[in-house]
């Protein structure tokens, strides 16, 4: 049995350990998550296929759908499939969730009011405290803030961000109005991005012209370019299944009050390539939305939702989106006459993707701070799980600090590490780092649980009467926990 004295284990205890070890790294290596990777399926023009894996490389994406405006000649091109239950090759024709690319379009429902229903850009919108402007909200100069406060969207933020769902769902136009009346305003005047805003001016205008928000973007900019497959529904059929750069498939995202900023719109490369040649040429609906009007800083100003980027080599007039499992991408160079779409169904950004299709340099994104933390979690996460269930495999004499071991601790530490493994697995950033960790952590997780279990009939039940209550807490706590992680899987 164990020696107290020392850490030397007995043949058949590390025999135990090594099979639990093996049996457990085989079912991690089964379960570890997969980070996407571009697949070799292409479609459509084949040496715009071989230029978007150039510009894309491989590691985080699992489909690019992608459209190229030359000269007024549109090329399209599709590379990996759209995942799901019956997977198949992404073209032109497969719609992705678009993100926050509409709030271009709602900048252009703005200019095109304007021009010809007499709006006022200036004036203040009806309804909305300290007289914000239509401008200063499409232009994100409002100071209201990036999303609502309050406890219910920052519960539903963190639960999408477990269970990669929905962080808008159940937010109509009436609790948007009701979050932009209540929320303070800050740095007014200043370029910075808010969806509450432009979510807030959508419904304005749709309001003005008295019609839904879907029916306005339908007849002032959809109908008028062809676009036809851009929809404001989720699709039926044929559409791309959204994952993150970890591989858990996420769902779409969908606000009713929010449709303006982009949530709950889908698109197709071909569909989104008729605005940017219409941009380009200037014929599209309030195309004058993409004039920059503000500076946001040395190289970026702003328009009406469409931002204008300075590069080494020129201008890129652009609007960008992403969701918990699509990224997308609609840029153009008036001067260069080129324009491009790029969707993506995974969570990393396609923007240099773009940028590098238009002919642009752009180095690859560097990790956010965001980013970050969660890899820094993500390697605490596994390290935890072991280190929770080696204490007691070789906690020798007991101390004030380290009481005797009993087997309410043992299941305890035990279920502490396997919830630790579970959030490892639900949202650690495997696509930043190897799933290697991920196995052999819970490869030394069972080793030392196997340790520990040898030891079981010697152990008792709770050494010290006063430690029932403290442990019986602790279990409860870890089945709330886990049922949690079960309800967000």
């Amino acid at each position: 049995m164990f020696n107290r004295n020392s850490l030397a284990f007995t043949p058949g205890q590390l025999l135990a350990a090594a099979v639990a070890a093996g049996l457990a790294a085989l079912l991690a290596f089964a379960v570890a998550p997969t980070p996407p990777r571009l697949g070799a399926a292409t479609t459509g023009d084949l040496a715009l296929a071989e230029a978007v894996r150039e510009a894309a490389g491989s590691d985080g994406y699992r489909a690019l759908s992608v459209a190229l405006v030359d000269n007024g000649v549109i090329r399209t091109a599709g590379v990996g499939d759209t995942g799901g239950p019956v997977p198949r090759p992404v073209d032109a024709s497969t719609p992705f969730e678009i993100g926050s690319v509409p709030k271009a379009f709602t900048g252009m429902i703005l200019a095109d009011m304007a021009a010809r229903d007499g709006l006022d850009p200036r004036s203040p919108v009806p309804g909305l405290k300290d007289s914000i402007t239509y401008e200063e909200l499409t232009s994100h100069r409002s100071g209201l803030p990036r999303l609502p406060g309050g406890m219910g969207m920052l519960a539903r933020a963190i639960a999408a961000n477990y269970s990669h769902g929905n962080p808008y769902g159940g937010q109509d136009v009436s609790d948007v109005r009701e979050a932009a009346g209540s929320a303070g305003l800050s740095g007014r005047g200043e370029v910075s991005y808010s969806n509450l805003g432009v979510a807030v001016l959508g419904n304005a205008l749709a309001e003005r012209a008295g019609l839904p928000y879907p029916e306005l973007l339908k007849r002032r900019v959809l109908e008028p370019l062809g676009m036809k497959a851009t929809t404001t529904s989720i699709p039926a059929t044929g559409r791309a299944h959204g994952y993150t750069e970890a591989g858990h498939e996420a769902d779409p995202w969908v606000g009713t009050g929010f449709l303006p900023a982009g949530i709950g719109v889908w698109s197709t490369s071909a569909d989104l390539a008729r605005l940017a040649a219409a941009m380009l040429t200037g014929s599209a609906p309030g195309a004058d939305a993409a004039t920059p009007r503000f500076t946001q800083d040395q190289t970026r100003r702003v328009g009406y939702g469409w931002f204008t980027t300075k590069t080494k080599k020129g201008q890129v007039t652009w609007h960008n989106g992403g969701t918990g499992g699509f990224s997308a991408y609609v840029g153009f160079d008036r001067d260069g006459k080129r324009g491009v779409v790029v969707l993506g169904n995974t969570d990393k950004g396609v923007d240099h993707v773009g940028l590098r299709l238009l002919g642009h340099d752009a180095p690859e994104p560097s990790p956010s701070p965001q980013a970050l933390i969660a890899i820094a979690g993500t390697l605490l996460l596994p390290l935890g799980a072991a280190l929770t269930v080696w204490e007691p495999a070789t906690r020798r004499k007991p101390t004030r600090n380290r009481p005797q071991l009993d087997r309410l601790g043992v299941v305890n530490t035990t279920a502490t590490a396997v919830l630790l493994l579970w959030a490892a697995w639900l949202i650690g950033a495997w696509g930043a780092l190897p799933t290697a960790l991920f196995i052999l952590a819970t490869a030394a997780t069972a080793a030392g649980t196997a340790l520990t279990l040898t030891r079981w009939r010697d152990l008792p039940t709770a050494r010290q009467p006063g430690r029932r209550l403290p442990a019986l807490f602790g279990l409860l706590v870890n089945l709330a926990i886990g049922t949690a992680l079960l309800l967000a899987t």
